[in-house]
């Protein structure tokens, strides 16, 4: 093993199998609900560098935890590693044992907590209520399982895409709790819709070229020029390293992926590149791996755009954990410290964001009072 990274595809690739000798030890059964296959489980390779894993069934050349010394172990790539796993907070077994609709709409990753919303029926209201997303926050927080929330919201047909819907939800999260709000969703038709989503509190803004784009129904397509004018529309209005999109680290050629992590960057937007691995491992793919990271590395250095505001992902490389992909296992590290995990960072930006949205607000208004708008 050559790399963290290197172990992070391999798990992501094959899965993982826990054999029933250490299926009752506490610390595994912590880190998951039932243990069947197709269960996940989380870990920690090494501090701040996480993977999430589909439990496997028992197979040749997988993937294991093993009993030594009355120690669990990863054994993997003819090693026995040492990795933390993740314990699944309370509040989320819980509700998957109920089967509840946050079970199915809510999930932890690293210190992000995830809500997935959507809009239903023919008022289009959230699936989630407000008092239900509250409410499972609040849980979270108690429970120190989350730093931040991300409202991840799916395709809408609505022109705003459902974005400015979600204003009341994300005001009455800032009146409730002390926390940044990331949103992820599609780019709406008007990109001064993007001036609303800004004022209602959203603090960090994710549109994927990839994963997203090809959702919505054939009559409303969204193309990519959308989302790209989308995105530098939001580096404009948002503060430096906040605006995010998502491409594919996928096998074969890496010069297409190059040529947008160059233009995304230089734009001001920051690449989250969601790991994609091939069926068979291929030394070519590890090679374009690791060329792929020292060049996202490089170019984000360039811009000069902080980091300070991404934080750990299951299943994306960023440029926040490049080293993890590039150095010995010793030596690897976050490039900076995410603002989350720092009080005085927090209470010093959150007080930063609000100033600023308000001067933003009112720049805003000004310019639309003398259009006589």
């Amino acid at each position: 093993m050559e790399s963290y990274g290197q172990l992070k595809l391999e798990l992501i690739r094959k899965g993982l199998v826990v054999p029933d000798e250490v299926r009752d030890v506490s610390e595994v059964t912590g880190g998951y609900c039932d243990g069947r296959p197709g269960d996940e489980i989380v870990l920690s390779l090494a501090e701040n560098f996480i993977v999430k894993v589909p439990i496997k069934e028992t197979g040749q050349n997988q993937p294991a935890l093993k009993l030594v010394n009355g120690k669990v172990k990863l054994s993997s790539m003819d090693e026995e590693i040492e990795v933390n796993i993740v314990p699944l907070p309370n509040f989320v077994r819980e509700q998957m044992k109920k089967r509840s609709p946050v079970s199915e709409n809510a999930c932890i990753d690293g210190y992000c907590m995830n809500l997935f919303l959507r809009a239903v029926g023919q008022k289009n209201r959230l699936n989630l209520t407000q008092e239900t997303i509250l409410s499972v926050i609040k849980a979270a927080f108690e429970e120190g399982a989350a730093d931040l929330i991300q409202l991840n919201m799916d395709y809408c047909r609505e022109p705003d895409r459902g974005l400015t819907r979600l204003a009341p939800l994300v005001q009455a999260i800032k009146k409730e709790f002390s926390t940044f709000i990331a949103l992820r969703g599609f780019p709406p038709k008007d990109k001064k819709t993007l001036d609303k989503v800004y004022a209602a509190g959203i603090d960090l803004l994710n549109f994927p070229l990839e994963g997203f784009v090809g959702f919505a129904k054939k009559e409303d397509v969204i193309s990519q020029p959308l989302v790209y004018g989308s995105l530098e529309y939001a580096a404009k209005i948002f503060p430096p390293g906040t605006v995010w999109t998502e491409l594919f680290l996928e096998a074969g050629s890496i010069d297409p992926l190059k040529d947008k992590i160059a233009y995304l960057t230089e734009k001001g937007i920051l690449p989250l590149l969601r790991l994609t691995t091939p069926s068979i491992a291929t030394e070519e793919y590890s090679r374009n791996v690791t060329e792929v990271a020292r060049y996202l590395e490089t170019n984000v250095q360039n811009s000069r755009l902080p980091l300070k505001w991404l934080f750990p992902h299951c299943r994306y490389m960023s440029p926040l954990d490049t080293r993890f992909f590039l150095d010995p296992t010793d030596k690897a590290k976050l490039n900076a410290k995410p603002v989350y995990k720092s009080l005085l960072g927090r209470k010093t930006l959150e007080g930063y964001t609000k100033l600023r949205r308000k001067l933003r607000i009112k720049d805003v208004s000004d310019s639309y009072e003398s259009a006589g708008l």
